[in-house]
Formats: structure tokens, sequence, C-alpha cells
């Protein structure tokens, strides 16, 4: 007897074929396993992308570097600018896992900042469990924005805050 199994469109289907010639076939349905980004970002409405575990994550991480606990080498020439609050000028999932978070500091608002935040999921009860600090980069893109800007855009925009 020899058994081949066949997977198309979220159905598990067995062939079973047997010395004399006949097969049989069995099929049955298995559930559609959600990708690792579903599971983090499915439910997302707009406020969500706004103020999330992702940025207090990294929020953490700029404090834990302001106060010695870790250091960084990218941030570094930017020591001081980096200790006071930024604004997410954009979020989004990342290939890798998580979210790749670009912000910019009110002290330094020309400049981006790249940061990956890493979420560990656990796929069998669908939810996130922990978020971890990955990197932070400068761009070569800049912002054209100012101070007056940025405060400006937090205040008309609802959900935009400072960090």
């Amino acid at each position: 007897m020899q058994r081949s199994q066949l997977y198309a469109s979220g159905h598990k289907e067995y062939c079973i074929v047997f010395r004399n010639g006949f097969f049989r076939q069995i099929q049955y349905t298995i559930g559609k396993q959600e990708t690792l980004n579903e599971i983090r970002f499915d439910e997302w409405k707009r406020s969500d992308w706004l103020d999330n575990e992702y940025i207090r994550t990294l929020r953490k991480y700029l404090d834990d570097y302001n106060s010695g606990k870790v250091s960084n080498a990218n941030l570094d020439p930017y020591k001081e600018q980096v200790k006071g609050k930024f604004v997410v000028y954009d979020i989004n999932p990342y290939l890798l896992g998580g979210v790749l978070i670009r912000i910019t500091f009110l002290d330094m608002p020309d400049k981006v900042f790249s940061s990956w935040i890493y979420s560990n999921v656990d796929e069998q009860k669908e939810i996130v469990e922990s978020y971890e600090f990955r990197s932070i980069s400068i761009e070569k893109e800049t912002t054209g924005m100012t101070k007056k800007d940025i405060l400006q855009a937090v205040k008309e925009m609802d959900g935009l805050k400072l960090w």
C-alpha cells in the first residue's frame, strides 16, 4: 500500500493505492493557519498603529540607553537629542517579524531614525507573547519638518502623540 498527501486550498487529501490497483481517497478540511503577521496585526485599527507595545518597547530601549543601561554606537553621535521625546513618523509590519518604526525626535525634527522591534508569537494560542528591540539607525532621508511642525501635527492629528 502506498500513501501520498496533497495539500491544496485548506484541504488535506490522502490517496491510498492498494496492490490490486484500486485506490481510496480520503479528504478532510484543515484549518487555515494564520501567518505570524496576521496574528500580530489582523485586528488592528488606526489607533493601534499609533499606540502599541512596539512603540513602548522602543521608548523603553531609548530610556535604557539614556540612563546608561545599554550602549549603542548608532545613537552616540546624537546622545543629547535622543534624550527627548519622539513622534512616530511611520510604522509598518516588518518582513522579518514585528514592526519597522520610523521616528523623529522633537529636538532633531529633520532626522529620521528607523528601528526594528520584533515580537515573539505563540502560534498555538495565536497571541503575541513578548517584544524585543533589535536595531536602530539613522536614515539619509530628512523630514523637512521643524519642531513647530511636529507640535502642530500632534495637536491636529487624532492619536498622534509624543513618546
